[in-house]
């Protein structure tokens, strides 16, 4: 079953965090959600693991930002939400690794399409978890 780009959320001003960066970054985290998303109906090729790439290493630099601002907060989940990101970002490079590895393209497809779930469930759940702190 393919995923197709409406059926995935879109971004909207309801799931800011309140910082400006944070919010670039989860709107461009979006973007690319979308973008592989559009593609995974077509198959396992060239440009739907480019497009993977490409959000594979937007999720690693944001991780790694949002750690950063949670050092300079008084958030009090940050060891469960760093355990959040470790997970995303494990899923989604062994996901990519197996693009090549696994024999049937359904499979790839399905854990691909749960990833993309995991991510926007992510930043429109856990995020907001720290958006009070952001505030103060």
């Amino acid at each position: 079953m393919a995923t197709r780009v409406e059926t995935l959320p879109k971004w909207t001003p309801a799931i800011a965090v309140g910082d400006a960066g944070l919010d670039r970054e989860h709107q461009a985290l979006f973007d690319q959600i979308a973008a592989v998303g559009g593609l995974i109906g077509r198959g396992v090729d060239l440009p739907l693991l480019e497009a993977l790439d490409r959000l594979v290493a937007t999720l690693e630099r944001h991780c790694q930002g949002e750690e950063r601002f949670f050092s300079d907060t008084a958030y009090p989940h940050t060891a469960a939400h760093k355990v959040e990101h470790r997970v995303l970002r494990h899923l989604a490079r062994h996901i990519r690794l197996s693009a090549n590895l696994v024999p049937d393209p359904d499979l790839f497809r399905l854990s691909l399409r749960h990833f993309l779930q995991a991510l926007i469930e992510h930043i429109i759940e856990i995020d907001q978890g720290y958006r009070p702190y952001l505030e103060r």
